[in-house]
C-alpha cells in the first residue's frame, strides 16, 4: 500500500538582520533611559504586558506586584511602568537592564549567525548571576524568568531569538522527520519515542507521512498507547508535553498544525486542570504573551475525556476538592471560554476522572477504539 509522504520546507528568516534589529531597539531604549537621566528625569521602562482585558486575573502568575503607573493601552493589554524611583521597582529594573546588557552582548556577538555559544538555559544565566553583584537582586531562578519574560515582550520576540532556550520535556513518537539548520536530521519512529528537540525554532524541513497528531496529557498514557502500537496502528503523531507543556513541545504542535496542517487532537483528564492543559496548547498562556502565535493550536479539537464518556462506559467519578470547584470557576472567566465549554466545566461538577480509567473495559481499549472511533464520528469539541 502507498502512503503519502509530506515534505514541507519551513521558511528561515533573515537571523542576522533580525539581530541587528534586536540590538538597534536594545541600544534605542538604553539611549532613551540615559537621556532621561541627562536631563534630569526619572528613567523609567515602558512596555505592555500582553494581558488582553479578557483573561482572569488568575491566568497568570506573577513575581512582583504591579508598578503604580500600570495602565491600559487602546489594544486591550495592560501598560506596565517600571521607574527606577520608586523603592519596590528598583530591584526589577536593575534585573531588566542586566537581562538587556547580555542579551545585546550576545546578539553582538553571534551577528554573524554563529550557534555554538549563542544559547544557553535560563537555568544557566540564573547561575551566571549568582556570582555577580547583582546576586541580592537574585533570590529565586523564577524571578530571573520574570525578567527575561519582560524583555520578550519589551522586544515583541521569543527567547530562543534573544539566545534562550528550554530544556524540552515533550516526547514524540510516530513517522516523522525534523531536519534542523544546523544540518542534523531527528528521525522519529511509531514504535519509539525520543525527545522533542530543544530549539523548534532551528526545524527547517518536516517530512511525514501521518494523518494527524494526538497531544496526550501525560507521560504514562503515552507509553501505553506507545505500547499498544497507536502511531502505527492509527498512523498518527502521538505527543506528549508531559503535563503542562513547555514551550519547544507546543512550538512543535503549532508546527504540525500550521505548517504540515495536520488535524490536531488532545486526550486529557476529564477534570479541570485536564481541561486548562488542552486550553494552554489551544489559546496560550499570558506569560507567553510576547511570542503567543508561535506557540498557539487554534485548530486542536478536544477529544476527551469527557463527562458523556463516562457515562456511556460507567466510568465511575471521583468527587471534586475544593481546589477544583476554584479551578473551575476561575476557567469559567477566561475570555475563549464559551458556552460549549462552559456547559462542559459545568458538567465537570458531578466528578472527575483521569484517562486511565477509560481503560479499563479492555487492554487495547484506547488505542483499539476509543480514540479511532470519537475521531470518526467527530465527537470532539
Amino acid at each position: 500500500m502507498e502512503v503519502d509522504v509530506e515534505c514541507i520546507e519551513i521558511p528561515q528568516s533573515d537571523v542576522k538582520e533580525r539581530r541587528r534589529f534586536l540590538v538597534k531597539l536594545i541600544e534605542d531604549t538604553v539611549r532613551d533611559l540615559l537621556q532621561s537621566v541627562d536631563k534630569n528625569e526619572t528613567p523609567k521602562i515602558l512596555f505592555d504586558d500582553g494581558r488582553n482585558s479578557g483573561w482572569s486575573s488568575n491566568s497568570s502568575s506573577s513575581m512582583f506586584s504591579e508598578s503604580e503607573g500600570s495602565g491600559t493601552s487602546s489594544s486591550g493589554s495592560r501598560e506596565k511602568t517600571l521607574k527606577f524611583t520608586a523603592n519596590k521597582c528598583r530591584q526589577r529594573f536593575a534585573l531588566i537592564m542586566r537581562v538587556l546588557e547580555h542579551v545585546h552582548g550576545n546578539l553582538v556577538n553571534n551577528l554573524d549567525n554563529s550557534e555554538s555559544d549563542f544559547y544557553s538555559t535560563r537555568r544557566s544565566f540564573f547561575y551566571t548571576l549568582k556570582n555577580e553583584d547583582i546576586k541580592r537582586f537574585v533570590k529565586r531562578e523564577q524571578q530571573v524568568e520574570w525578567a527575561i519574560n519582560q524583555v520578550t515582550m519589551m522586544l515583541e520576540c521569543g527567547p530562543w531569538e534573544i539566545g534562550f532556550y528550554t530544556t524540552s520535556k515533550g516526547l514524540v513518537a510516530g513517522d516523522l522527520s525534523l531536519h534542523l539548520n544546523d544540518g542534523r536530521c531527528v528521525n522519529y519512529e511509531q514504535r519509539n519515542c525520543l525527545l522533542v528537540p530543544d530549539v523548534v525554532a532551528n526545524v527547517t524541513r518536516i517530512r511525514t507521512s501521518a494523518d494527524f497528531v494526538l497531544v496526550v496529557e501525560k507521560d504514562s498514557v503515552f507509553q501505553k498507547l506507545l505500547h499498544d502500537e497507536l502511531p502505527a496502528s492509527s498512523n498518527c503523531i502521538l505527543v506528549t508535553g508531559k503535563g503542562y507543556p513547555d514551550v519547544p513541545t507546543r512550538m512543535l504542535v503549532n508546527l504540525l498544525s500550521e505548517k504540515v496542517r495536520l488535524p490536531v487532537y488532545a486526550l486529557v483528564d476529564a477534570n479541570p486542570y485536564g481541561f486548562e492543559i488542552m486550553c494552554v496548547y489551544r489559546f496560550g498562556t499570558l506569560n507567553n504573551s510576547g511570542y503567543r502565535k508561535h506557540l498557539l493550536c487554534s485548530e486542536m479539537r478536544w477529544l476527551g475525556v469527557h463527562q458523556e464518556d463516562l457515562s456511556l462506559y460507567n466510568i465511575p467519578r471521583v468527587r471534586l476538592t475544593k481546589g477544583d470547584y476554584k479551578k473551575i470557576g476561575e476557567l469559567m472567566d477566561r475570555s475563549y471560554v464559551d458556552s460549549d465549554f462552559s456547559k462542559h466545566l459545568m458538567e465537570m461538577k458531578q466528578g472527575k476522572a483521569e484517562i486511565e480509567s477509560v481503560q479499563q473495559p479492555k487492554k487495547r481499549f484506547l488505542a483499539d477504539f476509543y480514540i479511532p472511533e470519537k475521531i470518526r464520528l467527530k465527537k470532539y469539541c
